[in-house]
């Protein structure tokens, strides 16, 4: 008896635990039967046997009939993924010069939360596969054989202008085509990047080649245009030094011409009078109103 009743207590512990196990697979149950949950950044689609909801679930909680399917679309900014894979698109076309190009562009675009019950119905799920592949994919093609390879490889340099201008038709384009072909409105693309264009190792080849030979010529034209700088200030400064020669001859010129003016009969009188003043050694002679030696006697 003691045995029996010793073993009572641990069989009452573990009934308890397998009736709380039940009781919680039940309640998960229903909470999914019963209960959807859409997590933030995204909205949900009610799907009834086919019959889709026309209001979406916002981010939260929500009760609902345990025989509808709750879809979460994410209305977050997305990149596109080509054919699943990779986050860049690739694209081969000929230049409309026939060249060989290869682009590489990016999309970053977003579900409009409002339009995402139609793109539902409409296209479902795999709305990247569906309609997004073709515009990403044949608007980059036309652009390419719109430009000639000159312009495509100046596109190819990060931060150009062309760059920018053709990323900002690769924007309009994709945009306008995917309107056309899908819900409208409901994909907004937010972006297009060109990761990259590339060409044919010959045409790079070539490229790098013209661009030494460019770099040479400049080298050149820049020697060539020092050179005639320094003639150019050689010259300057030899007729700098002639005109100043010639300055200089005119005004010893004037100068001789102002003094020879200024030499009267009666200043040069004056000056060897005085001069003779200061001499000691100097005997004067008086002369006359002739200017005649006045002789005296002693």
């Amino acid at each position: 008896m003691s045995d029996h009743t010793e073993r009572n207590p641990i069989q009452t512990v573990i009934g308890f635990c397998i009736l709380g196990g039940f009781a919680v697979l039940a309640i998960l149950l229903l909470w999914g039967f019963f209960v959807a949950t859409v997590p933030a950044g995204s909205v949900g689609i009610q799907d009834t046997f086919g019959s889709v909801h026309a209001d979406t679930l916002q981010p939260g909680f929500h009760l609902k009939s345990p025989f509808t399917s709750v879809n979460m679309m994410s209305t977050r900014t997305a990149k596109y993924v080509d054919y699943g894979s990779s986050d860049k698109a690739t694209i081969v076309a000929l230049s409309n010069d026939g060249m060989q190009t290869t682009m590489g562009i990016a999309v970053n675009f977003h579900i409009n939360p409002a339009k995402a019950v139609e793109l539902y119905k409409n296209v479902g799920m795999g709305y990247m596969d569906i309609v997004m592949v073709n515009p990403i994919h044949s608007v980059p093609r036309d652009l390419i054989s719109k430009y000639d390879t000159k312009t495509l490889y100046s596109a190819s340099k990060e931060g150009s202008t062309d760059r920018a201008k053709l990323e900002q038709e690769l924007y309009e384009g994709i945009t306008a085509r995917l309107n056309a072909i899908g819900v409208s409105d409901s994909i907004i693309i937010e972006q297009v990047s060109i990761r990259d264009i590339d060409f044919p190792q010959v045409y790079k080849d070539s490229i790098t080649s013209k661009m030494r030979m460019d770099t040479e010529i400049q080298q050149k034209e820049l020697e060539v245009k020092k050179q005639q700088m320094e003639a150019q200030r050689v010259v300057a400064q030899a007729e700098g030094e002639a005109n100043a020669n010639i300055a200089l001859a005119k005004g010893e010129a004037e100068a001789n011409r102002i003094r020879t003016a200024s030499l009267s009969p009666a200043l040069l009188q004056y000056t060897w009078i005085q001069g003779m003043l200061n001499n000691e050694n100097a005997i004067y002679i008086p002369i006359d109103e002739n200017g005649i030696p006045v002789m005296r006697s002693v």
